[in-house]
């Protein structure tokens, strides 16, 4: 019944984005207990304009994806930069200001040197815009809330390489830069 984007699934190329959209229309296709649950795709590549998660493939059409946000939203972060950038894309935000829970990035390892800079300033940039729909008197939002560089939303960060059989300090200390976020050591999950 909560309507906006819940989770925001960022990867560092299309080709990843692809592959992972073919993954996610199999389950929500395959399983009629997740029927209602909507995703699109949003990259630069063209193709065919899908209106709705079918056998096919995800949502695609931007009007569609504009006009009522998704339940998970894959793209890459150029898309992303986009999408905060352009005030045709403006009301995909307003809808998920509140609603925007989770954001997981593929591939972390990647995200290192100036690229994980700029993912940095993009992933702040993302919750100063959730924010600026915000109101000052919504009692439910607090200090912490408004501090957190992501606000409520809480980050995930996967990669298949980042940490292994190194010292996972130094993995925390990494995401936490990247997040702006305060982790902890508890926050590595490991094979």
């Amino acid at each position: 019944g909560v309507t906006g984007t819940k989770a925001l699934i960022l990867y560092p190329m299309n080709a990843l984005a692809n592959d992972q959209a073919k993954r996610l229309t199999e389950m929500l296709t395959g399983h009629a207990a997740l029927a209602g649950v909507t995703a699109a795709l949003y990259t630069g590549e063209g193709g065919q304009k899908r209106t709705k998660v079918t056998s096919d493939g995800l949502i695609t059409d931007r009007e569609v994806i504009r006009d009522t946000a998704p339940d998970i939203l894959l793209t890459n972060y150029k898309m992303l930069d986009q999408l905060l950038l352009r005030a045709a894309d403006a009301d995909l935000w307003r809808q998920s200001a509140h609603s925007l829970t989770y954001l997981v990035l593929d591939e972390f390892h990647t995200y290192d040197g100036a690229q994980g800079t700029d993912v940095s300033m993009l992933l702040r940039r993302l919750g100063i815009t959730l924010k600026s729909h915000w109101s000052q008197d919504d009692p439910t939002l607090t200090a912490a809330d408004w501090a957190r560089p992501l606000g409520r939303i809480t980050p995930v960060a996967t990669s298949a390489t980042l940490g292994d059989g190194g010292d996972p300090a130094e993995m925390i200390d990494f995401a936490e830069t990247v997040l702006g976020e305060s982790l902890g050591s508890s926050a590595e999950l490991t094979e």
